[in-house]
Order: structure tokens, then sequence, then C-alpha cells
């Protein structure tokens, strides 16, 4: 990841450590520098001081000791000498002694002079290994800071891993042991502080759940038993309505165990393909209305086959028509499916609010009156973000549309320009694919 933070404190470091080598190297360049300039000036001084003696006629008896207080000794490797007279030359001068050279040959400094009866090369002492000093610094540096790079990357091994288990925290993996990351250091805390987080969130999912299942278990039995005492009615106009309301109860608890597995985020989805028409069948027999050709128009510009999760998805577009049906001003819900996608259309005043207020968890319009908890649009919303469908709202001349789009390409507004017809248009044949 160009982003990372390992990616960062590696830039850092390589930055760094160019700078170190380019300073020791620069500084290493003005010491030799500096080093052989002492040296040539000594040179320089040792002639001018030997011709000056000789002027004096006080010349000294010992030609090699007068030159080591110049700091230069004698070269006595005949190999050497023949290398050195082949080196740079940094100066020559010529005296009524005798020529003296100044060359330089592997970094060394010599002065070689030259006479009629005799030739004599010297070797400036100190011009050999004048920046190890230097070089050792460098090299203790560097790997001062190898170590610290090395170290400070080691302290993130943590971070990462506690970033993996925080990925499988929030994708519903309540059950992640994240107490494994040892040590003393901020990550460390942060990861601790994560883990007691957690094991409370766990604690606090797990007693909810316990809770709902408890009050949705404990509902069936009544339910049950008010089935079996229905059967036994004479009125068969009134068992007939005793025994849809306990179906339909029935089936909201079903559906209420379905919402409280999506909002946990524990729901395992099952994907398959299926024609619209079979979904609005099922949502049909959710429904349970009356007189559903009254109150819904369907109209198939074409029966698309979708990849979807059947139960779910059929919950979401059963949201959609109930909650067109409690806030339209003629109670009719107009259904139009396309390939691109579902609308779901109904006359009503316009939302106060933006859609996305809406779609929050428990949320109203307070200007009409209705039974519900607000959790219609904001179930429909977490189902087309698990299918990956983009659920978007468009108010326009009196009508509210609700669309579920499949293409990301298709604008909300051109989507959901779809005029209500009175007519029910005819319903074509359920298929469903064979997987």
């Amino acid at each position: 990841m160009k982003n990372s933070l390992s990616t960062k404190i590696s830039i850092v470091f390589t930055i760094a450590f160019t700078l170190v080598c380019v300073l020791f190297i620069t500084f290493g360049r003005i010491q030799t520098n500096q080093a052989f300039d002492r040296m040539r000036i000594s040179q320089l001084n040792s002639i001018d001081y030997l011709i000056s003696l000789y002027r004096k006629s006080t010349p000294p008896q010992d030609i090699e000791d007068y030159f080591k207080t110049f700091n230069l000794a004698i070269v006595k490797d005949k190999n050497l000498i023949n290398n050195v007279l082949n080196g740079k030359i940094i100066f020559t001068n010529n005296t009524p002694i005798g020529e003296f050279i100044s060359l330089k040959y592997q970094n060394v400094l010599y002065l070689h002079l030259h006479n009629k009866s005799f030739n004599i090369t010297f070797e400036s002492i100190g011009s050999k290994n004048i920046n190890d000093p230097l070089w050792a610094g460098f090299f203790i540096t560097v790997i001062l800071l190898i170590s610290l790079y090395l170290s400070v990357m080691k302290s993130l091994d943590p971070l990462k891993k506690l970033n993996y288990n925080i990925k499988k925290f929030s994708s519903g993996n309540l059950d992640t042991n994240y107490s494994k990351i040892k040590g003393n250091d901020e990550i460390a805390q942060v990861a601790h502080e994560f883990d007691k987080a957690a094991l409370k969130i766990q604690e606090l999912v797990s007693s909810r759940q316990l809770f709902l299942r408890t009050i949705m278990h404990e509902l069936k039995t009544p339910i049950g038993k008010g089935r079996i005492v229905s059967e036994m009615i004479d009125d068969d106009i009134q068992k007939s309505r005793l025994i849809n309301i306990f179906e339909r109860l029935e089936i909201l608890i079903n559906e209420f165990a379905k919402i409280e597995q999506l909002l946990s985020k524990s729901y395992s989805i099952n994907f398959q393909e299926y024609h619209f028409s079979l979904i609005i069948e099922q949502v049909k027999d959710m429904l349970l209305l009356d007189n559903w050709d009254e109150h819904i128009n369907l109209n198939y510009e074409e029966d698309a086959v979708i990849n979807i999760d059947f139960q779910l998805f059929s919950l979401a577009i059963k949201n959609l028509i109930d909650n067109g049906l409690k806030y339209s001003d003629d109670k009719k819900v107009n259904v139009t499916c396309t390939k691109e996608r579902i609308c779901i259309q109904n006359r009503g005043r316009p939302f106060s609010m933006s859609i996305e207020h809406y779609k929050q968890a428990f949320v109203r319009n307070k200007n009409e009156k209705s039974t519900g908890m607000g959790l219609g649009l904001h179930i429909v919303d977490e189902i087309c973000k698990l299918h990956k469908f983009k659920f978007d709202h468009y108010y326009s001349q009196g009508m509210h549309s609700f669309c579920v789009i499949f293409d990301d390409s298709i604008k909300i507004e051109q989507s959901c320009k779809i005029p209500i017809t009175n007519k029910t248009s005819k319903k074509k044949k359920i298929s469903e694919k064979q997987n």
C-alpha cells in the first residue's frame, strides 16, 4: 500500500540513510583534501628550510632524521619507488640541491628528490588511513540507523495484527482473540483496550440475541395455541380471519428473526438468480392483502432476472410496497420492473428531510400517523448494500419514487421518472432459472 505507515517509515529511513551516506562522503573528501594540503605545505617547508641550511653552509648531518621532523619517511622499496614515479605530479621545485617532485600515488603523498649524485623518495607520514575514524563513525551510524529501522518495523507488527483482527471483528467474527498481542508499548495497550471493548460488545450482542430469540420463542407458543383454537370455530368467516391473523403473526416473527440477523451482521447470504415475477408472488404471500389488484399496479417492462438472496430481497420489496401503501394518499402503489431497476411509486406529500435521514434506524415521518418502528427503509437500505445495489429516492409532481438500481451508471432521476397508470399490466408467466 502506497499510503501505509510502514511504507512512509521506509521512505523516511531511506532518505535518512541516503543523507548520512552523502554527509559522510562529503566530510571524508573534505578531510582528505585538508590532510593533503597540510602534507603538501609540510613538504614545501621542508624544501625551503633545507635550502636555507645549505645557503648557510650548515646542512643537516642526517638527511633521514631531518625529513622525519617534517613527517616524511624514506622509502626503501625499489618497486614502490618505480610505481610512485608514475603517479600524479602535485608540484615540482628545482633547487640548487636538486629537483623536488611531489607525487600522489594510491591516495598517499610522496616527495622525490632527484640529484645528479643520488635519488631518494620520502613518504608523507599520516597520509594513509586518514579517514579511518570517519568511516568507523559512518559504520556505527549506519548500524544504529538500521537497528532503529528494524526496531520500528518490528513494533508495527502488532499494529498489523490488530488491523487484521479489527477487520475480522467488523466482518462479524466476534470470537476473535485479540489478547495474543504482547508488550507494554502504546500499540499493545491499544490492542488490550480493543480486546476489552470487543469482549464487551460480544457480551452485549449475545445478550440481545438471547433476549430477542427468547421473546420470539415464547410468542410462537400462544400463536400455535391460537391457531389450533381457531380451527374449532364454526363460523367460516371468523375462522378464516383468525387463521390469517395467526399466520400473519408467524410470518412477522420469522421476519423479525431475519431482521435481527441482518442488523447484527450474522446473516449468511445465499445468492441465486430469480425472476422478479417470482419475487412479487412471494411478497404477495407476505403482505396478505385482501384486495391486492386494487392496491398494487404491476408494470413489467421486463421480467428481470436478478442474482439475489430470495428471502432477504423479498423482504426488501415487501417493506417498500408496505411503506408505499401506508403513506400513499390514494392507497395505491405502482411497481415497475426493467432490466436496470425496480421502482415502487406512491402519491404523497414531500419529505421534510433528505432520504438519507429516513434510511436511519427508528426514524419516521412525524407528519404522518404510523404504528411502525421506523425500520422499513433502513432494512431496505441494508439489504441493498449486501447485494451491492443502489437504493435511492426521487420526488416529482406529487409522486414518491423508491428505486433499487442494479446498474450504477443509471441516474436516479432518469430511472424513477415512470408514469403511474390506472390499468394493471398483463402479468408474465412465473419462471425461475434453474441453477
